[in-house]
């Protein structure tokens, strides 16, 4: 027999019953319903999380410290900067130098050297007032915070010198301070991260303060798109390099709901348990009815596996029709939620996430829908398989004389 011969005579047998097939298929359909429902609760809610952060943090904007492989510290060296630049879906890099400085006052003073070159194709930064250091020199830019910090407590601005105070270490230990003249040349426009407390300076300049050259910092890396983020930093990874950056927060975001919602798709999956069962229960008291005209089936030439593969299309029947249904309840569940449960979630979460109530919090997507009724299926499909061995071991002898 074909499939299809297969389909329309499971399919017919399914119709005979109806009251107990509709009866049967609610019962997947409600799990298939409820497991769409609270999925596409946590993945709206992960949609909105991400969403927020990308609307408030740099996530293209990656730095690439030091790491550890094979238990062997592996330092940010040029030539594996150059091996960051070589990584496809990094569209720039800039290398840095990181110290602390502190003011005549003690204003601690976090300083970064880069290149401005590779600076601004990296930060793309833009400038509130003056312009980048210029190499070799002791020019240097401030962060917005920390330019009005040292303008309004100290008195520094742009174009005046300012000292600032070193730290150095003696052979003994002691701490000696040296004093190093630097000139503000620019400050940068506000931009809501750590450059604005940042005061930035030239590259060569600080190898030369520092006395210190051969490894850097880190690479402050720039990526093309959003979705080179997480397969750069895959392959930053696997040079034995951290990374730090915006996606860290999407990450820990994912991992967090990943949970959520597998705790919710259990609870969910409980009641799709309940709906095999029916589904197995149906199936053997199919079977317990039909064993004469099984019977007679396999007397004429039906082998036990034809007769098991018949059994097994009527559950998938069953699980195809239960899987459509339930992808529709699932979607007035959703429905519900938005409807129902957005306004209540809102005002018990307070003010901070007031943004909710604009926006969806439940996400049903094609997946999802495609993956409840291969579910419904599968499911069904294994509930019928004890059913479905019990119609294939039958006698055909004593199932024909069991009418009646």
């Amino acid at each position: 027999m074909k499939v299809l011969d297969f389909f329309l005579l499971a399919a017919r047998q399914v119709s005979r019953k109806r009251m107990r097939a509709c009866l049967t298929i609610i019962g997947i359909a409600v799990g298939i319903a409820a497991v769409i429902g609270t999925v596409s609760l946590g993945e709206g809610i992960r949609a909105q999380a991400i969403s927020a952060i990308e609307a408030q943090s740099d996530l293209t904007l990656l730095e690439v410290t030091a790491g550890q492989q094979g238990g062997v510290v592996q330092f940010v060296t040029p030539s594996r900067a150059q091996a960051v630049a070589g990584i496809p879906g990094v569209a720039a890099t800039a290398p840095i130098l990181r110290d602390a400085f502190a003011s005549e006052r003690q204003t601690y003073l976090a300083v970064m050297g880069v290149d401005a070159g590779p600076f601004e194709a990296v930060v793309s930064s833009s400038y509130a007032q003056g312009l980048a250091p210029r190499p070799g020199t002791n020019e240097v830019v401030l962060g917005a915070d920390l330019a009005e910090s040292l303008r309004r407590y100290e008195g520094v601005r742009v174009g005046d010198p300012m000292t600032v105070l070193v730290r150095e270490y003696a052979d003994t230990g002691s701490p000696e301070d040296r004093r190093v003249t630097l000139l503000p040349v620019g400050v940068l426009a506000e931009r809501g991260d750590a450059l604005d407390t940042t005061l930035v300076c030239d590259l060569s300049y600080l190898e030369g303060v520092r006395d210190r050259s051969g490894t850097y910092d880190g690479v402050l890396v720039r990526t093309a798109t959003t979705a080179d983020v997480f397969p750069v930093v895959a392959e930053v990874k696997a040079l034995g390099l951290g990374v730090e950056g915006s996606f860290e927060e999407i990450d820990a975001v994912n991992r967090l709901m990943d949970l959520v919602i597998l705790v919710l798709a259990f609870f969910a999956a409980v009641s799709l348990v309940v709906g095999a069962l029916m589904i197995m229960t149906t199936m053997v008291t199919s079977v317990y009815e039909r064993r004469h005209e099984i019977g007679i089936a396999m007397a004429v030439g039906a082998s036990p596996r034809e007769v098991l593969a018949l059994v097994l299309m009527e559950c998938a029947t069953i699980g195809l029709v239960g899987g459509i249904v339930g992808d529709v309840l699932g979607l007035g569940f959703a429905g519900v939620i938005e409807t129902v449960g957005k306004p209540l979630l809102v005002s018990a979460l307070g003010e901070g996430f007031a943004g909710l109530a604009g926006s969806s919090i439940t996400l049903v997507t094609p997946p999802l829908l495609l993956l409840g009724v291969v579910a419904a299926v599968a499911l069904s499909v294994l509930s019928g398989l004890y059913p479905g061995l019990l119609a294939a071991r039958q006698d055909p002898v004593e199932a024909i004389r069991s009418r009646g």
